[in-house]
């Protein structure tokens, strides 16, 4: 990381070292070169001063307030013939054997470059943003409860499992988990204000960033159309949302709850299970 501003510091060592891939069973060389640079050299330097709503999806990798947006590269789906391939042959083979072996590392090593892809590419677009945004908000998504299995128990079987089983391959495959850690160390190394809102208390997809009001959609539902008269891509108005949560003060930063433009409708007197955020279109959703 920024090895055009170490250019000029002269390293002190060199460690050659070497560690066996626990995933593919490989011995692989990695060379470590300590330079002694002053505290400020190593600091992430911010060069902008912009402020950025984020809505992170699967259709694109991430959705801005202003309408741009940063296409999802799909490693996973593009290596998944490779991998179908790799795994019926080595089914064929005997557990245990040499050729099993061998197709269990080539597996192994494609799965590693998968990671190694996604984590460089998070790596470069978080590190763009927080060098040009002094505020960053984006929602608090937790991708484990978003990929849980819908195979359901024996009693009350599950529905779509198959649909379910692809779309959580999909969550797992964009790296929000990754990203949001990223952002948070960038974020503080850097000066940015990071901004995770509360969704369940916002629902930034179902809420209009113009009036404010909750307008129910589906999960196919790809616009967002409001009685106000405005009308936007789902997300990108998703992200407008969360950033007007963020322009908030600063001694309540993060939460996404404490202050905001303004109040939320009261719900007293339902359930909590009814006030979380559905795909459904029910009036529960709310």
């Amino acid at each position: 990381r920024g090895r055009h501003r170490f250019a000029e510091f002269t390293p002190n060592d060199l460690t050659l070292l070497r560690r066996r891939n626990p995933a593919t069973g490989e011995d692989q060389w990695y060379a470590s070169i300590t330079l002694r640079v002053p505290e400020a050299a190593c600091a992430r330097q911010r060069t902008g001063d912009a402020a950025a709503g984020i809505d992170f999806g699967l259709a694109h990798w991430a959705n801005f307030d202003d309408g741009s947006v940063i296409e999802n590269p799909r490693w996973l789906r593009e290596a998944l013939p490779r991998l179908a391939d790799l795994q019926r042959q080595r089914a064929r083979k005997k557990r245990g054997s040499h050729r099993y072996r061998q197709l269990s590392q080539q597996i192994a090593r494609l799965h590693q470059r998968i990671g190694d892809r996604r984590r460089d590419f998070i790596h470069k677009q978080t590190s763009a943003l927080v060098q040009r945004c002094a505020l960053i908000a984006t929602e608090a998504l937790a991708p484990q409860n978003m990929s849980r299995s819908a195979r359901g128990t024996v009693e009350a079987p599950g529905r779509r499992v198959r649909q379910k089983a692809g779309l959580n391959r999909e969550i797992l495959s964009v790296g929000l988990g990754m990203a949001h850690q990223m952002l948070r160390y960038k974020a503080e190394e850097a000066g940015t204000r990071l901004h995770l809102a509360n969704t369940r208390q916002l629902k930034p997809s179902q809420r209009c960033s113009a009036c404010w009001a909750v307008v129910p959609k589906t999960l196919s539902e790809r616009m967002h159309r409001c009685t106000c008269g405005c009308e936007l891509p789902r997300d990108q108005n998703s992200a407008r949302v969360v950033l007007l949560d963020a322009w908030t003060p600063q001694d309540t930063p993060g939460t996404g709850v404490a202050a905001r433009l303004k109040p939320l409708p009261a719900q007293a007197g339902k359930p909590r299970s009814k006030t979380r955020e559905t795909p459904t279109t029910t009036a529960s959703a709310v």
